[in-house]
């Protein structure tokens, strides 16, 4: 390695405005120094912090079912067009000054492949660090509930292939992740590198009343038409995808249930129910709505803005999480963020979430995923029964809001890719 070859391609098949992961692996990079290049779909504005000379960004056409084809159909053009668009884009995009080429995981195809067959024909100085964020073969299993379903193994197969033959280092977001990947797929442990997810600078906890009642005044998209009232109103928060991992059912059965028991408790409580997102199951969310005609609980769906979301975050009395990991094994970022504006949370229960919500600490786990009762519980205790205990929680979650992306990623991965270091990872 030469301290010429000071670039890095960080490539997301997704959109990189909401891949907040690895546009802070590229702001990291580029204040270590190096020539960033950053390669994903532009579906939604940059983060501020992208735009500087140092960092150039790419984009990769995004490929669309317009058409409604069959399932099978669509993926198997899709895969083959991205394999030509994205070889084309990075046989241009990476060089002989190009050092590393870091990769979120998943998608797993055909971005693996192809970067393996760029380093074995045509860049063979590159070092690739492939990025776990989950598991793709887990996520494909969402769709056929049968891990012996022939595609569901054979991208199990390939990805497995893929971080053995492919991969020069790995990142993963939990340790339990890190694990799996040393004894399922057999990587080397010297090889595997836990790289928690934290919060940007750009969150962080409410400070005043001030601030709150500025950012209700100023935000008239989620308060225009609420009459917002401190004393009265809760306000809960969610951020979606609307996604087959995450299932709005439960939030909405408790919903009601909350809705019912402040109207018959005559209760001036309200419960403002923020979600934040859109996706592919977004209209199956609002037909459910339409079956409840809440008094006490209000509704907002929308599409906040980059700027705005960590200002919403921040006013938010509490954090619901509805993603229950298609592996068991990825961490939510969006239950980072809350942490990082100081925001308590409840969460779906599975394998790997006590790496990041502590029960009890800073925010609650659910003990059974589909018992609405016991949401609406949860929820009514922590916003209008149980005040020192939500204290506990808040103090768990401003706690949290202390550590932020740069510490992890300066403690962690800093010393392995400084362009002064010649070893290989």
């Amino acid at each position: 390695m030469s301290e010429q070859q000071n670039e890095v391609v960080i490539v997301v098949l997704g959109d990189l405005g909401h891949s907040p992961r690895m546009s802070y692996h590229a702001r990291s990079f580029e204040k270590l120094g190096y020539q960033v290049n950053l390669c994903g779909y532009l579906e939604s504005n940059l983060p501020d912090y992208l735009k500087t000379p140092d960092i150039s960004v790419y984009d990769v056409p995004v490929i669309k079912n317009k058409r409604n084809l069959p399932y099978i159909l669509f993926a198997f053009m899709k895969v083959s067009s991205q394999f030509f668009d994205l070889t084309w884009l990075l046989k241009d995009v990476i060089d002989d000054g190009t050092r590393y080429v870091l990769v979120q995981n998943p998608p797993s195809l055909p971005v693996l492949l192809i970067i393996g067959l760029i380093k074995k024909f045509w860049a063979p100085h590159i070092q690739i660090i492939v990025d776990w964020h989950n598991l793709n073969w887990s996520i494909l299993n969402l769709k056929y509930k049968n891990e012996n379903n022939k595609m569901v193994r054979f991208m199990k197969m390939y990805e497995k292939y893929c971080a053995r033959k492919v991969a020069d280092f790995n990142i993963t977001v939990s340790q339990t992740l890190k694990e799996y990947l040393i004894e399922t797929f057999q990587l080397k442990k010297d090889k595997v590198l836990t790289l928690y997810d934290r919060p940007s600078n750009i969150f962080s906890p409410l400070d005043s009343r001030e601030q709150l009642k500025d950012i209700v005044t100023n935000n008239k998209l989620v308060f225009g038409d609420i009459n917002y009232n401190q004393n009265n109103d809760r306000i809960l928060i969610t951020s979606t995808s609307f996604t087959q991992d995450e299932d709005f059912t439960i939030l909405v059965e408790a919903l009601n249930i909350l809705d019912v028991q402040l109207k018959n408790s005559s209760s001036p409580k309200r419960i403002i129910m923020i979600v934040t997102g859109k996706g592919p199951m977004q209209e199956d969310f609002h037909r459910m709505l339409d079956s409840y005609p809440w008094k006490k609980v209000i509704i907002k769906n929308l599409w906040l803005p980059i700027a705005d979301y960590p200002k919403i975050l921040k006013i938010a009395d509490l954090g619901i999480s509805l993603h229950y990991s298609s592996s068991g094994l990825d961490l939510p970022m969006k239950i980072v963020d809350l942490f990082g504006s100081g925001v308590p949370v409840i969460t779906m229960n599975f394998t790997g979430i006590s790496e990041l919500v502590k029960d009890g600490i800073n925010g609650l786990i659910m003990k059974n995923n589909t018992d609405a009762s016991e949401m609406a519980d949860k929820i009514s205790s922590l916003l209008f029964r149980d005040v020192k205990r939500y204290v506990t929680l808040k103090e768990g979650a401003l706690l949290e809001s202390q550590r932020h992306w740069n510490d992890e990623w300066d403690e962690k991965l800093k010393p392995l890719v400084c362009i002064n270091n010649h070893a290989h990872l």
